[in-house]
């Protein structure tokens, strides 16, 4: 089969590696389509130990031992390789599980590739209402976020809670939490970008322009999502949060933030949540959403490349040319 080795330097080579043989509990995949997350950047910039890619859909084509999942269902692959058996994976946290084997993609190969295994339980079945590409958002576009904004929702639950929402960072997160936002019932999603392109797509979405130095908005918003990753952006969500409001911190830096403790930020009396991923069983609700802005969702995946194409693809997503490009092996 062909898949992509990431080199390093910006630098990713196609190679013919043989199909994995599913062991037990697993389940042989043929990658229908893996999305272009802005994780995979330093991936691409630093090199990887196996394939890359936890954004996908595929085909079940082979069951290993004692996995019976139905040869030719359609599926979105769930990367948590939960345990099943921990105290959290129980109680249906299987975000949260502790004991099991690593992330697909990451510590095991994953969807940048003819084939590949994962988890049989791992396998998220699509309704046929639903295509292999949609499939694709319903990980971390639709999931990730849905899963941090609900418990936002949940924690800023002051009876004079803003009715005002804004999003900082409108790159792929940033599109689906707004998105989101808007699909959970919020008429007033407030969003931000230094770059004017993709702020203005965020207002074709739906979203209303808002300026994060503008001192009147300080202190506005119950819920505020920081998609960008940025030290900017970080500070300027925990100065637009209101008292008893929620800050979502989704975007992925490997930097320090430095927060002055001062006696305004200790009187909000609010919450900081950094979330992972989404339990499993949240996949339902999450097509929901998806059906509930189709139509935008649809818009962002516009560009489809094969396998051959993916250094290229990455340039184009790196330089703000994409949003969410699907690569499809």
């Amino acid at each position: 089969m062909r898949s992509a080795k990431f080199l390093g330097q910006d630098k990713i080579t196609i190679e013919e590696t043989p199909v994995p043989k599913p062991g037990p509990g697993e389940v042989l995949i043929k990658t229908s389509y893996c999305g272009i997350c802005g994780s995979d950047k330093r991936l691409f910039h630093n090199g990887a130990k196996v394939t890359p890619g936890h954004e996908l859909t595929g085909v079940v084509v082979e069951n290993g031992a004692g996995a019976d999942v139905p040869i030719g269902t359609r599926g979105a692959v769930y990367i948590h390789k939960f345990c099943g058996a921990c105290k959290f994976c129980r109680v249906g946290e299987t975000n949260r599980c502790l004991t099991g084997n690593g992330l697909v993609g990451w510590q095991t190969p994953g969807g940048y590739a003819e084939y590949l295994l994962a988890p049989a339980q791992s396998i998220i079945p699509l309704p046929d209402d639903i295509g292999d590409d949609e499939g694709v958002l319903l990980l971390d576009t639709i999931g990730t976020a849905a899963y941090g904004i609900r418990k936002c929702v949940d924690a800023a639950n002051s009876r004079a809670r803003a009715d005002d929402a804004v999003v900082i960072g409108c790159g792929p997160l940033g599109l689906g939490s707004l998105l989101v936002l808007i699909g959970l019932g919020w008429k007033n999603v407030y969003v931000f970008d230094p770059a004017e392109s993709r702020l203005q797509t965020a207002l074709a979405f739906g979203g209303k322009r808002v300026d994060p130095n503008d001192a009147a908005n300080a202190s506005r918003f119950s819920i505020v999502v920081e998609a960008s990753g940025s030290q900017p952006g970080r500070l300027a969500a925990i100065n637009l949060v209101e008292a008893g409001g929620a800050v979502l911190f989704l975007g992925e830096s490997d930097l320090p933030t430095t927060v002055q403790e001062t006696p305004k930020l200790r009187r909000k009396d609010c919450n900081y949540m950094r979330t992972f991923y989404f339990p499993i069983s949240q996949a339902r609700d999450n097509m929901a959403l998806l059906r509930a802005c189709r139509a935008r969702y649809r818009q962002m995946i516009a560009d489809v490349v094969p396998l051959e194409e993916i250094e290229h693809a990455f340039v184009d997503f790196i330089a703000g040319k994409t949003l969410k490009p699907l690569v499809k092996p």
